[in-house]
């Protein structure tokens, strides 16, 4: 989706990341998306485990004997695809979290929660409490960018997230009726994500996180799999694209 931003500026092309954070590709206003718990464990998600040792969400059951897929999906049927992408999906429950979780899938390296870091983009300021972020955190993706991480407040703040990404994509639509076509934040059950380039995101697809996307022209191709997002409108896919 994206090459390297330099710092507090971004290419002008997520053409979005979001974690995309845009997750894939970057806008003609230059938005990127690609979004411990208290004993730092997140639930949900490949890298997760659940309190007894095994692997977070149940769809693993339901999936029989199939496949492994993309993401930790599994082949078999959209069915199935879909509830094991939704049940691997990580829910942090911390900002603190959501970073650590990250780090184990790609280079997060001073991770930090502190508001006035000076590593956060201007954008960042539009993704606040009325799109249901309380913190946000950030760190160094290894090259010349940086990952930006925004928790929301449970389900019901990330569904006002997704709502509120759902009309920043419409009206830029106003403008581009592509815009954003390939998705936008990696969204976990609780947080979301900007990651700055390609090599950040590959990373992701790993992380059980899956891509927002809110433009209706959108149309998965090849074996890209699709989920219910909590609004209507949007969708949550595993295509994690550069």
């Amino acid at each position: 989706m994206i090459s390297p931003a330099p710092p507090r500026t971004l290419a002008a092309v997520f053409a979005v990341v979001a974690l995309a954070v845009t997750v894939s590709a970057c806008d003609e206003d230059g938005e990127r998306e690609v979004g411990a718990s208290d004993q730092g464990v997140v639930s949900g998600g490949s890298g997760a485990s659940g309190g007894d040792g095994t692997s977070g969400g149940d769809g693993a059951s339901d999936a029989g004997d199939a496949n492994p897929g993309r993401n930790g999906g599994a082949s078999g049927g959209p069915h199935v695809r879909q509830k094991m992408m939704l049940d691997n999906m990580p829910e942090a429950g911390t900002v603190m979290a959501a970073g650590e979780y990250l780090q184990r899938f790609t280079t997060c390296e001073r991770y930090s929660i502190d508001p006035s870091d000076e590593r956060y983009y201007p954008m960042d300021e539009k993704f606040d409490v009325s799109w249901g972020v309380r913190f946000r955190g950030t760190c160094d993706d290894g090259g010349h960018g940086y990952i930006r991480v925004f928790k929301t407040d449970g389900t019901d703040g990330m569904e006002r997230f997704q709502s509120a990404y759902k009309a920043d994509v419409a009206e830029r639509m106003k403008r581009d009726e592509r815009a954003a076509i390939k998705g936008g934040f990696a969204i976990g059950k609780d947080f979301a994500v900007i990651a700055p380039d390609g090599g950040t995101i590959r990373d992701l697809s790993a992380s059980g996180l899956l891509v927002l996307n809110c433009n209706p022209n959108f149309r998965p191709t090849g074996d890209v799999a699709t989920a219910p997002a909590l609004v209507e409108g949007c969708v949550l896919t595993d295509e994690f694209v550069a």
